[in-house]
Formats: structure tokens, C-alpha cells, sequence
């Protein structure tokens, strides 16, 4: 009893220290942006006639080295990069106050000289890095001196989109100049309006006024113009073919669960669940006032969702020990101890108060611990729940002092996303032991690294100011979708989807009846009609007008073709189990193949060597004859030996397929460029142009046996045709628009079929050598490198791919455009 008072005791301490320092923690002061004091001097009071003010304005494309400093994952390259360099020079007598006041100046006075005394310069844009305020360079000769200061601002802005200039006025009275000189140089960029000012000097490369009020001054890039009005676009799928679309993939994808998934309640619970928050999270989509209720769906409805139903649902229990406790206890107390230093830094807490309550909180936890599990009479787990309970005491406190932050809105910026992170790892960590029907520790810390890649790339989370305070930026776009964290969340559960069906393939795979299962063909035409929607670009390319391949189109073609292309398995196929079986059918068709090219022979030589006199027709018929019995003792029934799966199960051959698929489309990097994307869900949604064609292939591989033909070139043939049609259904506006050149369409055409063929050829001729491989036999026994026609497909093969590659390289500006959608852009950076 003694021991249970003295646990509880200590327990109620360390609360009560996680209480107190809540409690007593103040709030961080809020950014300097946000208009509180910057720790700058005052400026000297009044004007004088004496001083003389100018400013150069220079408008350039921003170059590497200015971009060195911005994490990769802020630029687009589809954008503009534009640095603004504001030069102030500021000439006044050598007695002037204002000199002296420059000569003792600290980085706070920069801004506040600059902005407050001459007037701040807006610029509009994206934001991709802070802006940089150089040191005044003073100067002093004949009784005069000159102060000039230099600001450099990048942003970004999206083709087409105006940069605008405001030149506010100064923020002190009496102001410390009478007027100012600006001269605007905006090399690459033209004005296209002016308000508030009277030009003294207007030429094409030079503006120059002279003011001091508020001035707004508009410009748009050289290479963009206006048109005269917006004409309809060739090509108007419209809403219902996307409505069409979704109805297809909501059916594909019921089906792809199977019957039994939905005979078992907790299955049917969890749908409901899923069907209730759908319209919730889709709410950063359509409307703003149900975000808040969308966060505590997302990241904590959901995982706590998640995890009960796996709980409920994976027979095997979860193997964490005592030291899975003790590494994620470390990892947790290292997140808040960064959160103490950020405490420490923005005086949150006061040094010595933090540590006091640290160190309470934690012994007082580890006694409790200690007292509570002294009856169990093992030392090393006694110490084990005691480390535990000190690391949740830390952990707690360190959540408390969050979550004090978030409420008073100062909170170091990229812990919001950790948080959200680390809370939305539960639903993958649920999701993939329900499909695997089992708990693992690589998937666990899988998920956890992949949840944290979809809130951002390391590069956006080391950033400089993401663990101090907010920073006025505005979050990364995908298109005109602005990536907050719950629009991440939700890209990251519809990429989840995708996997789990990947998964599921896996797992259904596994036998060699999976290529008749209707749940393993409906989870690879959702995969398939997925990965096609939306393929290349975002939109349509203005100068051309051409809708560029969009929409939904090629998610129906690939769902067209994947049921052409999954025919019925050719009669008196007989599916090998054994890779003896394989071996022994793979004998027997060479055998008969023999034959067969022995009685062709026979019919070809016989005529011209009986007609000779070399041959009679009794040793004719002889022959003829035994070459009958032969083949009458093979069957006479189609060659099916290399029509089957070769012993291997179809998520190894599918496997198999969709590697050799990839690495054959890799060369395509050079013509689509590098997929990229502020984070993980983007980075994949860009790169599905390199999975179209090996998800293809995965078909194929998958459900070979069910392939129409019976060999693998004439296999291979048909998903050509299926694949060629899918991918040129993309660029139908393209071909049927007449402003592109008849040239530029066979352009076209001849790239996509290059690559389509290229990659098809080469999956064919892989598959027949790994038939040959598989059964222990030569592949020259069924292409001979000496024979021309057996040559002939290889010969094929490279002839396109060389094609292909001067198709490419000789490509128009329109056709490269055509091909890449809105990622290319004249006279983009």
C-alpha cells in the first residue's frame, strides 16, 4: 500500500511539473513581418534640401548562382525565376546626422532606412527566398558623402502572370527626403501599366520618374502576348467523360476487394467510415469553413480508424518488445528536446525553469515507473519502464509547451508538419498489415519516413527559418493547388490507395490461378486507368490552341484495352506447375518445331530432287511417312508451350515485365525531363509518364497466359496495338487540330509509336530468352543469330529505336510541346 501511494505520488509530481511549466511558459514574440518592434534605431528627425535621393530598379532572370541558396523543391521550372535588384543611393553633406546615423548602423537599421525613410518596394510573385539586404557602402569626398544600399528579391511566377511593382511611401514624418529619383531597368520584361507617375525619361529599356507617394507599375514578360479573345478548344471531353471516369474506377475498384472482403463486417464498418469522411476531407477542394473539422479527420479520425481495424483484423499479434519501446522512447525524446531549444531561443521558457521541470517531470515519472513494476522482480525490465516512462514525461511536456505555441500562433513552422506527419504514418502503418495480414517492423518505419516525405522534402524542412518562428511564404502549389498539409494528406491517401492495390496484386498473385481471379483484373485496371489519367501537362498550350492530353480519355482507352488486350487462355494450354513440367513442354514444342520445318523441307527439296531422278517416290512417301507418325504422336493441336507462365507465379512474371518495361523507358528522361515536386505524392504524380508503358508491361507479365496469341512476339504484338492505341488516344486534339502541320503530326506519331515499339520489342525478345532460360535451353534454338529472318525483329528493334531518337531530337518547338504538356514554356527560363 505504502509503495502504491509513494507511485501514485510521484506520478501526480511529474503532472504536476508538466502543469506548471505550461502553465507559466509565455508567449514567443511574434516575426518581425508581422509588424512588431525590429530592434532598429530610430531614424533622424527631419529633412534637409541638401540631401538627394535615387533609386535603381534592374529586372533580370534570376541565374544559378542566385538560386543556390533555395531548396530545390521551391523551384518550377515550368515558371519564371525573377531577381529584383533595388539599388538606394542616398547623397547628403558629410555633417549630415543622417551620415552618422549610417556609419553606426546594425543589420535592423538596413530595413528600416530602406523601407521606413525611402519607402518599400512590393514586388508580387511566388516567394522562394528571403529577401537580402546588403551592408550601406558610405563614401566621403570634397565635403559630400554617398550611402547606397542593395537589395536583392527573387520570385517566381507562373508564365503569363504580371509582376507588379508598388513603391510606397515613406513610413516616418517629417520624411527624410523631399523627393526621390527612380529608374527602372526591366531588360526582359516590358510595362504594360503605370499609375502615379510622370515619366521623365520612357524608353524601351528604361523608366524613369520622379516621386514621393505610392506608385504601382505593371509588367508581363517579353515573350508573352495577348490574344485578341479565347477561342473554344478543338476537343471539349467536358464533365461527363469525367464523370464517366470516376463511375468506372468507383466499380473497378468495389470489384477489385472481392466478395469476401465485403462479407466481413468489420470491412463493411470501415466503408462506412471512409464514405462519411470522404466529403469532409474533400473540403480543401470545393470550400474553406470545414478545414478545421478536415484536420481532425484526417489526422486523427483516420489513424485511430486505421489502427483499430487492423487491430480487429491481422490474426497474428504485434511483435514490439521492450527495446521497440526503448527506440522509439530516444527518437521521441530527441524531437522534444529540439523543441526545448526552441523554447530556450524565443524565451518561452526561462533556461533554468525549463531544466527544473525537465528534470522533475522525469525523475518523478521514472520513480512511479520503478515503484508501479518493483513487484515484478526483473531488474532490466524495471529499468526499461522506467526509461519509458521518463522519455513520456519529456515527450509530454514537450507537447504541452507545442501546443501553448499553436495557440498563441508563434510555433516553429515545419513541427506542424512532424506532428501531422508522425499522426498520419498510423493509417499506412494499419493499412499495410491488414493487406499483408501481418505486423513489421521495416513497414513501420517505412511508413513513418514516407509520411514525413509527403509533407515535404528534407530540403524544405532544413530550410533556414523553418524552426524559428513563421516566415510570410506562402505554401508550395501543385498547379493551382495550393500543398497545405491537409491537401498532402489527402494526395498521400490516394497514393496509399494505389499502393495497397499493388499490394493486393501481390498478395493475390501468389498462385498461379490469380490470372482468372476478377479481383486481381479489376486491381490492375484501376492501377492502369490511374496511372493514365492526366499523363502529361495540366493544361493546354495558349499559342497552339491545343488541349494537350487531359481529361480522362486515356484512363477509358487503358480500360478498353487492358478487356481487348485479356482474352480467353487458348484451348489445350496446359499450365506447367513444375519447372520440370515447363522444362519438358518446352522440349517437346523444339522437337515438334523440328518436325515441322523437316516436313516443310521435305515438300520444298522433295520436288526437285524427284524430278532429278535423286529421289524416288517410294523413299519419298518413306519419309513422308514417318514424319506423319511423328507429328500424329505430338498432337496435332496448336503449339502452346510457350503460351504459359512458366511455372512462375503472376506477380513474378508481372514483376519481372515491369522492370524490364522501366529500364527500357528510362531514355525517355531525356525528352520529359526529370519528374520533380515540393513532395513525395507530387514528385510520383509527375513521373507517371514513366510507368504508363511498364504498367503495360506488368499487365502483360501478369496475365500472360491469358494474352491473346501464342507466342511471345505475337503476344507482344497485340499489346502493342492495345498500349499504341491507349497512348496516341491522348494527343487525339493534337492530330485533329489544323494548326499543327501535317509535318509536325507524323512527328508525332513516329515518336509515339517509336517508343511504344521500342519498349514492346524489347519485353517480347526478354520474355522469349527467359522461357528458354527457365527451361535450361539455348535461345538460339528459337532465334538463330544466323538466319536473317530470325534477326529480323532484333534488327527491328534497334532500326526504331535510332528512328525514335532522330524523331526526338529533330522535333519541332510544337511537337516537343505537344509531348510534355505545360512543362515546357518559350522563352521560360
Amino acid at each position: 500500500m505504502i509503495r502504491r501511494v509513494v507511485a501514485y505520488g510521484l506520478a501526480a509530481l511529474s503532472a504536476a511539473a508538466i502543469i506548471w511549466c505550461t502553465l507559466t511558459a509565455m508567449p514567443v514574440d511574434r516575426p518581425l513581418s508581422r509588424g512588431q518592434p525590429d530592434g532598429s534605431r530610430p531614424l533622424p528627425s527631419g529633412s534637409s534640401d541638401e540631401r538627394r535621393a535615387t533609386t535603381d530598379v534592374t529586372i533580370a532572370r534570376a541565374t544559378a548562382a542566385d538560386l543556390r541558396q533555395v531548396p530545390p523543391a521551391r523551384i518550377d521550372e515550368r515558371q519564371h525565376q525573377v531577381r529584383v535588384t533595388i539599388t538606394h543611393t542616398i547623397r547628403m553633406d558629410e555633417d549630415d546626422p543622417l551620415a552618422g546615423w549610417i556609419r553606426g548602423s546594425v543589420p535592423p537599421d538596413l530595413r528600416a532606412i530602406t523601407d521606413k525613410g525611402l519607402g518599400a518596394l512590393k514586388v508580387s510573385g511566388g516567394w522562394i527566398a528571403p529577401t537580402v539586404r546588403y551592408p550601406a557602402e558610405l563614401t566621403t569626398s570634397g565635403g559630400k558623402s554617398t550611402a547606397e544600399f542593395r537589395v536583392i528579391v527573387l520570385r517566381q511566377l507562373a508564365r503569363g502572370e504580371e509582376l507588379t511593382l508598388e513603391f510606397q511611401s515613406p513610413g516616418v514624418q517629417p520624411t527624410l527626403i523631399n523627393q526621390r529619383t527612380i529608374t527602372l531597368f526591366p531588360t526582359e520584361w516590358s510595362v504594360l501599366r503605370a499609375s502615379g507617375l510622370e515619366p521623365e525619361r520612357e524608353e524601351a529599356e528604361r523608366l524613369q520618374f520622379t516621386v514621393n507617394y505610392r506608385v504601382t507599375v505593371t509588367l508581363v514578360h517579353d515573350s508573352y502576348g495577348f490574344v485578341d479573345h479565347e477561342e473554344e478548344e478543338a476537343f471539349s471531353w467536358g464533365s461527363e467523360l469525367a464523370i464517366v471516369t470516376a463511375l468506372l474506377l468507383i466499380a473497378f475498384l468495389l470489384r477489385s476487394l472481392g466478395r469476401p472482403w465485403w462479407q466481413r463486417l468489420q470491412n463493411r464498418e470501415l466503408f462506412i467510415g471512409l464514405v462519411l469522411a470522404a466529403p469532409v476531407l474533400a473540403s480543401p477542394f470545393y470550400a474553406n469553413g470545414l478545414q478545421g473539422i478536415a484536420y481532425v479527420v484526417m489526422f486523427v479520425l483516420l489513424p485511430a480508424i486505421a489502427v483499430r481495424h487492423a487491430g480487429r483484423m491481422v490474426p497474428t499479434p504485434a511483435p514490439w518488445t521492450s527495446r521497440d519501446a526503448l527506440a522509439v522512447t530516444a527518437l521521441g525524446v530527441l524531437v522534444a528536446f529540439a523543441m526545448f531549444l526552441w523554447s530556450t531561443r524565443h524565451v518561452q521558457l526561462h533556461p533554468p525553469q525549463l531544466i527544473t521541470g525537465v528534470t522533475v517531470a522525469a525523475l518523478a515519472a521514472a520513480g512511479a515507473a520503478i515503484a508501479f513494476s518493483a513487484d515484478l522482480g526483473i531488474r532490466f525490465v524495471v529499468v526499461r519502464l522506467a526509461a519509458v516512462a521518463a522519455g513520456i514525461a519529456i515527450g509530454a511536456l514537450a507537447l504541452s509547451l507545442w501546443f501553448k505555441a499553436l495557440f498563441y500562433d508563434v510555433y516553429p513552422p515545419d513541427s506542424v508538419h512532424l506532428v501531422l506527419g508522425l499522426f498520419w504514418s498510423l493509417i499506412p502503418i494499419g493499412a499495410v498489415a491488414v493487406v499483408t495480414r501481418t505486423w513489421s517492423r521495416g513497414a513501420v518505419v517505412a511508413a513513418v519516413i514516407l509520411s514525413l516525405l509527403m509533407q515535404g522534402w528534407p530540403t524544405e524542412w532544413l530550410d533556414d527559418g523553418s524552426w524559428s518562428t513563421p516566415v510570410d511564404h506562402p505554401e508550395p502549389m501543385l498547379g493551382t493547388l495550393e500543398l497545405t498539409p491537409l491537401v498532402r494528406g489527402v494526395l498521400g491517401l490516394l497514393l496509399l490507395g494505389f499502393v495497397l492495390l499493388v499490394l493486393r496484386l501481390r498478395r493475390l498473385g501468389g498462385e498461379l490461378g490469380a490470372v482468372h481471379h476478377r479481383a486481381a483484373v479489376a486491381s490492375v485496371t484501376v492501377c492502369l486507368m490511374v496511372l493514365h489519367l492526366s499523363p502529361r501537362g495540366t493544361g493546354s498550350l495558349p499559342d497552339l490552341d491545343v488541349a494537350v492530353p487531359l481529361l480522362s480519355v486515356t484512363s477509358v482507352f487503358a480500360w478498353i484495352s487492358a478487356w481487348w488486350l485479356l482474352g480467353p487462355t487458348p484451348d489445350g494450354l496446359d499450365e506447367p506447375r513444375t519447372p520440370e513440367e515447363h522444362r519438358a513442354m518446352v522440349r517437346r514444342a523444339l522437337h515438334k518445331r523440328l518436325l515441322l520445318v523437316s516436313e516443310q523441307e521435305l515438300y520444298r527439296v522433295g520436288r526437285g530432287r524427284i524430278g532429278a531422278g535423286e529421289l524416288s517416290m517410294s523413299d519419298f512417301e518413306q519419309q513422308r511417312d514417318e514424319l506423319e507418325t511423328a507429328l500424329d504422336d505430338h498432337g496435332r493441336h496448336p503449339e502452346t508451350a510457350f503460351a504459359t507462365s512458366a511455372a512462375c507465379t503472376p506477380w513474378h512474371n508481372g514483376v519481372h515485365a515491369f522492370v524490364i518495361c522501366l529500364l527500357l523507358s528510362l531514355p525517355f528522361l531525356f525528352m520529359y525531363g526529370l519528374p520533380g515536386g515540393p513532395d513525395l505524392a507530387s514528385y510520383l504524380f509527375d513521373a507517371r509518364y514513366l510507368l504508363t508503358l511498364p504498367a503495360f508491361g506488368f499487365l502483360f507479365g501478369y496475365f500472360y497466359p491469358r494474352i491473346r496469341g501464342t507466342q511471345p512476339m505475337t503476344k507482344v504484338l497485340h499489346l502493342m496495338a492495345a498500349a499504341l492505341i491507349t497512348e496516341l488516344s491522348a494527343y487525339l486534339p493534337a492530330f485533329a487540330e489544323p494548326d499543327v502541320s501535317a509535318f509536325d503530326k507524323l512527328q508525332l506519331l513516329a515518336i509515339v509509336v517509336g517508343q511504344v515499339a521500342l519498349v514492346y520489342i524489347g519485353l517480347g525478345l526478354f520474355w522469349e530468352w527467359r522461357l528458354m532460360h527457365l527451361a535450361g535451353e539455348p535461345w538460339g534454338r528459337v532465334r538463330n543469330v544466323r538466319s536473317l529472318r530470325s534477326l529480323a525483329t532484333p534488327l527491328v528493334a534497334v532500326l526504331i529505336a535510332v528512328v525514335t531518337t532522330a524523331a526526338t531530337s529533330a522535333a519541332s518547338q510544337s511537337v516537343d510541346r505537344i509531348l510534355r504538356g505545360d512543362q515546357v514554356q518559350t522563352g521560360g527560363p
